[in-house]
């Protein structure tokens, strides 16, 4: 039951990223939705689960805009199983906390992301990627990871209320 709604929001996130969230830029930056949900979920359901959100999230963002397929899915599945490594070390429950792992999480994805294309497609400004690209996402992140880690702290709660129901009748 947990895995089909973590799934229907991955696929949601996903439609409402490459939908809706193409027309609303600041400086010619979209956000990433489906970074900010990676960690959110990670932070609260552990390393595994984490890393197997990560690697869907980011097999769908292969499917959406890659060159190479793969880069995104391993990024995704890094930064699951990172963040999934924390969740027992850290106090999830903070705002302050999910919103600086948010910053910290975009930051790396999409740097690392540009050294992939370097390697890759020989793209080398990282200057201009810095201040055109990466800094802005990663506010625009931090400000949408605000509310949006409210809402996914509910359903996650909601979530495992359900699980254990089920547990308790099957």
């Amino acid at each position: 039951m947990r895995a089909f709604f973590t799934g229907l929001i991955l696929i949601v996130t996903f439609v409402i990223q490459s939908t809706i969230l193409q027309y609303v830029e600041i400086l010619n930056v979209k956000p990433n939705l489906l970074i900010i949900f990676v960690v959110f979920f990670a932070l609260l359901r552990g390393s595994v689960e984490g890393g197997i959100i990560g690697l869907c999230a980011g097999l769908l963002m292969d499917l959406l805009a890659a060159k190479v397929f793969g880069v995104h899915s391993l990024l995704g599945l890094y930064i699951g199983v990172v963040i999934g490594y924390f969740n027992q070390q850290i106090f999830k429950e903070s705002n302050i906390v999910a919103i600086f792992l948010v910053v910290i999480c975009t930051f790396s994805y999409e740097v690392l992301y540009f050294f992939f294309s370097i390697f890759i497609w020989e793209e080398s400004n990282l200057l201009f990627a810095l201040i055109n690209i990466i800094i802005p996402e990663t506010i625009y992140n931090a400000f949408l990871a605000i509310p949006l880690y409210w809402f996914v702290v509910r359903i996650n709660r909601w979530l495992e209320g359900t699980n254990k129901i089920h547990k308790r009748y099957w």
